[in-house]
């Protein structure tokens, strides 16, 4: 048991260490990436698929997958960007390729994210969140709303210089 726990955590530690940056994936004109993962059990290698990523000519994800334990789909995540490669939405679907989540963001003059709507597996609004920015670029609050409108929760972030 424990050579196997040190077999997975060195596997986990050796797909995070080469995970591609974006600048990397432009530069080296990289278009997908799978990461597999081999297991030791009872003598025998067992390699199965740990996750598979797709990338624009941007170097941005328009495609994650995650498989489970036994190599099989387990969710799906995937992402649209506007013309200044900021991602405007996320759609999250389950094994079966059904919605889970969506996410639409929603971008300032400044191209600062400004607001997130999220909705729900029947695509019905969930909550709303709306970014306050200070004249520095910085978020300052994060309100947060249901789907009627009500506030439901308030963030300030503070900065350290």
């Amino acid at each position: 048991m424990k050579q196997f726990t040190i077999v997975v955590f060195l596997s986990v530690l050796t797909a995070s260490t080469f995970a591609q940056s974006k600048k990397e994936v432009k530069k080296n004109k990289i278009k997908t990436v799978t990461e597999q993962i081999t297991d030791y059990v009872g003598g025998k290698e067992i390699t199965r698929n740990d996750s598979y990523k797709k990338f624009n000519k941007q170097g941005e994800v328009l495609e994650e997958i995650e498989y489970d334990k036994t190599g099989k789909l387990k969710r799906k995540v995937l992402s649209r960007y506007n013309e200044f490669d900021d991602k405007v939405e996320e759609i999250i679907v389950d094994a079966n390729n059904h919605q889970v989540e969506r996410e639409v963001y929603k971008y300032d003059s400044f191209k600062e994210k400004s607001e997130v709507l999220h909705y729900n597996e029947r695509n019905e609004l969930d909550s709303r969140s709306v970014y306050i920015i200070n004249g520095n670029g910085l978020k300052t609050e994060k309100k947060t709303y249901d789907a009627k409108g009500k506030l439901i929760q308030i963030k300030k972030y503070s900065y350290g210089f």
